[in-house]
């Protein structure tokens, strides 16, 4: 009987595959076809009637109405299903996943006489909390019990790493799949296996070079050969003949892996009639408009690396997984230093099926939800503890004894024994103490299960029966390290920044606490007033641009007293191994626990015409910091890997299908959100660039007037603000750079007093502004009687002139003129 779970399932978006450890050993679960993969595709050709994998796949250029794939990609998102007409029904993503789980479960029945209980299922690791819990919900559908979640970088590595003799080795994961792309680096050290971070795209796969062969090579050719006009992805009325495009162009996108020209003949539906359209593809034609996707894939790993503070050099081994790696072009790339990544691939390992020995590895290390054994009469219960698997030759096994009757426990003694074991093994015989427990170390054979069976027997020499009766430890070369955070989890606070709590990279399980304070004050007898705290998933620094994921309310209702403006707020974010997120804010005046309402059946992408709306938004700011030469060079290189990563062109096309594919349209809003993050930034860095230009004039001024009249205590400070303004430009902080610039106006103000220099300073500065000045008549008036104290040298005339010209300064617009005292956000008042 097992007592691990055993079982790992990758739930792909293009081919799907389950694989069992038995006795230290991986091996893939074939289908009834013999295949080592299922196709992820469903097709319902009537009430009752449900096909899955290969029969399904091949019903697209003959029934493509009724034919679902890649619905992978709109996993969690509300509102998104796949209708299927002739059966009348339509079903969610998560179902449509069910179906294959269900397909893949009745597998491994038809192998091992009983369905799995339970699996490890994967998910791509830049999958967000929603779709992780769509991928349990379709778990729970096909009738699996507990199905722990892994990455599946993670699970790769896993699988090269098993039975793997490379120790001190840094290996980086390339997991180009059907419809995601997953980085990581991992380490194998002092036999531990170890995932140091990872870097993903989960909108980022095959399936975008499949369109792009559809939408670059075949439509236009389509359009030329047959004299077509108006052939568009968007226009329902196409929809079936853009599936056979599709269908057509991920089987020669196969088939080119071997072949330098493939000959494409595809029956498509014109006028009401059938037309055949011919068409010869080639390998180079398709390298070229996979190129962005290879860079894409390529920066990523680049990313991963500087996270991880490495480089190329000091990676051992590219594993490669996923159906796109096996793109000899792809493969070319990455092994040139130059345009790729220089690292020695490693394709020891089927990238079909390498996730899904992957998570049958961690499987093997999971124990089964099974209840404790109870001791039954004649027969007496076992509560052992032991690690299932391990990289150690000797391990701990520690346990305990019941009877349903009351027994002199020092009468006992327990013998391990393992006699198929290489040589057999058996402990010494152990007493067990007053409690019956017990503790013993066993010898396990390498690379291999060892089973023990678990003997009690009593002074008289008499074994009695034992529940249960065995204790089986595999014995690997790596241990597992477990699984680490994704994505960083925080708050988003009142001024619409985001903090995180728990950071990407924190192993699970994790917990953090934060405290934060109220920014408004809640009345008990106000009944609309209300504290929200959302909840928010992602990395970047404004909260808008991540994923909302909850929401904790506090109202008058929830309190006994009334809460002022600035009371404290403890937050604890807590998330287990599967992912299950848990939030609870903690107010200790009013001595009460609120825990947050994680919403994740309600997730939706914005609507097409949304996301055009998004777009422009898009093109507008990278146009417009693409002429300011306030840029400086460093952002401009942001710039620039947008435009060669065509990660615009990218957004176009997603948004161009979002009008019929949720899974686009999530992808389109995703890809936006990131746009703007990077223009978010590099708009940042000109400010800060402005705000050094500024400052470095105001030191400049500084230097001027201390030469002629400047105290020792003037030059001090001078020198304070010049030593921490070189430090601030290795880091730039907006908050110091603006404390520094206070500094240096609010020095050269006292400066300029001192020698009555000052209100002559301010006076020129209007005058130089005189075109912003508001009530242009009484302005002119002014700055003739300032001039007019000037030459006459009458300096208690100029204060009272200025302090009229201020008044006249318009609302809104920044007043750089001596002594303006600098808000925390730059503004001068």
């Amino acid at each position: 009987m097992r007592d691990t779970i055993d079982f790992g399932i990758d739930l792909g978006t293009t081919n799907s595959a389950m694989a069992v450890v038995r006795d230290g050993t991986v091996s893939v679960v074939k289908n009834n076809d013999g295949w080592d993969y299922t196709p992820s595709a469903v097709w319902i050709p009537k009430p009752g009637v449900t096909h899955v994998g290969r029969s399904a796949r091949d019903r697209i250029p003959s029934d493509p109405d009724n034919v679902h794939i890649e619905f992978k990609q709109e996993m969690g998102l509300d509102g998104a299903a796949r209708a299927f007409p002739k059966a009348g029904l339509s079903l969610t993503p998560q179902q449509l996943s069910a179906e294959v789980l269900k397909s893949l479960r009745a597998d491994a029945a038809h192998a091992f006489g009983e369905a799995p209980p339970a699996a490890v299922i994967t998910v791509p690791a830049a999958f967000r909390l929603h779709e992780n819990n769509a991928t349990g919900e379709a778990a729970a559908l096909a009738g699996f019990g507990t199905c722990p979640l892994v990455q599946e970088p993670t699970a790769a590595a896993f699988a090269f790493g098993f039975q793997n003799a490379s120790t001190d080795a840094y290996w980086m994961v390339f997991d180009f799949g059907g419809g995601t792309f997953d980085s990581a680096i991992v380490s194998t050290h002092d036999g531990e296996l170890r995932v140091l971070d990872h870097a993903g795209d989960p909108h980022l796969g095959g399936k975008l070079i499949d369109w792009a062969i559809v939408e670059r090579l075949l439509v236009p050719a389509a359009e030329a050969g047959l004299g077509l006009r108006g052939l568009r992805r968007d226009d329902p009325s196409w929809r079936s003949n853009f599936a056979l495009l599709k269908d057509a162009a991920e089987r020669a996108k196969i088939a080119l892996s071997r072949n330098e020209v493939v000959e494409l003949d595809v029956e498509l539906e014109i006028g009401g009639r059938k037309v055949t359209f011919d068409h010869a593809l080639r390998r180079d034609e398709v390298d070229r408009v996979a190129e962005p996707y290879y860079l894409r894939a390529i920066n990523l790993c680049r990313e991963a690396l500087t996270a991880a503070g490495l480089g190329t050099g000091d990676i051992d081994r590219l594993l490669l997984v996923g159906g796109t790696t096996l793109a000899p072009g792809l493969r070319e790339r990455l092994a040139d230093p130059s345009v790729g990544l220089g690292i020695e691939l490693d394709h020891s390992q089927d990238p079909s099926t390498v996730v899904a020995r992957g998570a049958a590895v961690f499987a093997s290390t999971v124990p089964l939800d099974r209840p404790k054994a109870r001791a039954v009469a004649g027969e007496f219960a076992a509560d052992l503890r032991y690690p299932r698997t391990t990289s150690l030759d000797i391990v701990p096994v520690q346990g305990r004894f019941e009877s349903t009757t009351g027994q002199d426990w020092s009468r006992f003694h327990v013998v391990l024994a393992n006699e198929s074991g290489t040589p057999p093994f058996r402990t010494p015989q152990v007493g067990l103490d007053a409690q019956g427990t017990f503790v013993t170390e066993v010898k396990l054979n390498e690379r291999t299960t060892s089973t023990f069976t678990v003997q009690l027997v009593d002074a008289d020499g008499v074994r009695y029966k034992v529940n249960p009766a065995t204790a089986s430890i595999t014995h690997v070369t790596n241990e597992l390290g477990g699984q680490v955070l994704t994505n960083s989890l925080g708050l988003s606070e009142a001024d619409g920044t985001f903090t995180p709590i728990l950071h990407k990279g924190a192993r699970l399980p994790a917990a953090m606490s934060s405290t934060f304070y109220t920014t408004i004050a809640l009345h008990r007898t106000d009944s609309d007033a209300v504290i929200r705290i959302p909840l928010v998933e992602g990395e970047r620094a404004r909260a808008d641009r991540n994923l909302r994921i909850g929401l904790i309310e506090i109202r008058p209702k929830d309190v006994r007293i009334d809460l002022p403006s600035g009371s404290e707020v403890e937050i604890t974010v807590e998330v287990d191994e599967s992912r299950r997120v848990t939030v609870v804010a903690d107010v200790p005046l009013v001595d009460e626990q609120f825990e947050a309402e994680i919403d994740l059946s309600h997730v939706r992408p914005p609507d097409a015409a949304a996301l055009e709306r998004e777009l422009r938004e898009v093109n507008g700011r990278l146009a417009a910091l693409r002429g300011d030469g306030r840029v400086p060079a460093q952002a401009r290189q942001r710039l620039d890997r947008l435009e060669n990563e065509q990660v615009l062109v990218l957004a176009r096309d997603e948004v161009r299908a979002a009008a019929t594919d949720h899974g686009s349209a999530a992808a389109a809003d995703q890809r936006l959100r990131d746009v703007h993050a990077v223009l978010d930034e590099v708009e940042e860095q000109s400010d800060l660039r402005a705000l050094f230009d500024e400052l470095d004039q105001e030191l400049a001024q500084c230097r001027e007037l201390l030469d002629r009249k400047g105290a020792a205590d003037d030059h001090l400070e001078l020198a304070d603000v010049e030593r921490r303004a070189a430090d601030l430009r290795e880091h730039p902080d907006r908050a110091a750079i603006e404390e520094l610039l206070n500094r240096a106006v609010h020095l050269a103000t006292t400066v300029m007093k001192r020698d009555e220099t000052y209100d002559i300073a301010i006076f020129h500065h209007f005058r130089a502004n005189l075109p912003k000045l508001s009530q242009p008549m009484r302005a002119r008036a002014l700055i003739a009687e300032g001039n007019q104290a000037l030459a006459e040298g009458n300096w208690r005339v100029l204060p009272l002139v200025n302090q009229e010209l201020r008044g006249l300064w318009p609302a809104g617009e920044q007043d750089r003129s001596p002594g303006g005292v600098r808000s925390m956000h730059g503004r001068q008042r």
